[in-house]
């Protein structure tokens, strides 16, 4: 469903790479998760139908975008998107973000809030206190150790597929673990600490937003998910069945529980 992979520069010289779902009226642009890329979206895109066109980029160092030179920031990742949006005579999208990518929606609100019509923040949190700081920032620290990268992708398999991160025949997993270890320890520990800033970006007026969180999810907390919502002014929130993941593990169940969000917005009108 995927048309050809395009690329950008970004403000830097960065290449971002970007992939489109669909050619329908309704434009969402979706944000991957640490370490995977946006081709997870391909099903998301099928199961939410004809109406709709998504924009999937890569973030730097992750798919086809280049690393660059600079240490990943979420307003840094912000502003490549911007690049692709401007690339594509793009004014202004829907976003949804799953995981990093909700943190990155998030800096993009902030940093870019006329260009935002709405924002699906889901499986992720708004804000890092002292305690998920210090943790985020040991387990940067875990992965630029020698052997440290290996010991923390069994860990993370578990955290985003639960007992499923066990079942050698699960494709998701594999590919899930292969491009974390791919993308090497450096990286990864980049995007942990920039992930801890995510608080820096929260606006007194957001645009409407859906916060959506697993049901079964074993990385971000519920009470992380019920927090961001209730730190929103008029968030809506509601829960698929599914891990942290949800939205590539259940796309059919992700789009059921999007799309009242997505048809009541009025910017489809504009």
């Amino acid at each position: 469903m995927a048309d050809t992979l395009q690329k950008v520069p970004a403000a830097d010289g960065t290449t971002v790479a970007y992939r489109q779902y669909g050619h329908g009226p309704r434009l969402v642009t979706v944000l991957h998760s640490l370490a995977l890329d946006g081709s997870w979206y391909a099903p998301l895109a099928e199961a939410l139908g004809e109406e709709y066109r998504l924009l999937a980029p890569d973030f730097r160092g992750h798919g086809h975008s280049a690393r660059g030179d600079s240490a990943p920031t979420l307003a840094l990742v912000a502003r490549d998107i911007a690049a692709m949006w401007d690339a594509e005579n793009v004014r202004s999208s829907v976003i949804l973000g799953i995981s990093l990518g909700g943190m990155v929606a998030q800096a993009l609100t902030g940093s870019f809030p006329d260009r935002v019509d709405a924002q699906i923040l889901m499986a992720t949190r708004g804000a890092y206190d002292d305690a998920a700081t210090t943790g985020t920032l040991a387990r940067a620290a875990e992965v630029r150790a020698p052997n440290g990268l290996q010991d923390a992708a069994e860990a993370t398999m578990h955290r985003w597929f639960g007992e499923n991160s066990t079942d050698a025949s699960n494709p998701l997993v594999a590919q899930a673990r292969a491009q974390f270890l791919g993308a090497g320890g450096e990286e990864i520990a980049g995007y942990f600490e920039a992930m801890t800033k995510v608080g820096d970006f929260q606006l007194d007026s957001p645009p409407p937003t859906l916060v959506v969180g697993g049901d079964d999810d074993r990385s971000t907390p519920r009470a992380a998910i019920e927090q961001l919502a209730a730190s929103i002014p008029g968030a809506e929130l509601r829960f698929a069945a599914g891990g942290h993941l949800v939205a590539f593990e259940n796309p059919e169940e992700v789009a059921r529980t999007v799309r009242p969000f997505l048809d009541s917005l009025d910017c489809w009108t504009k």
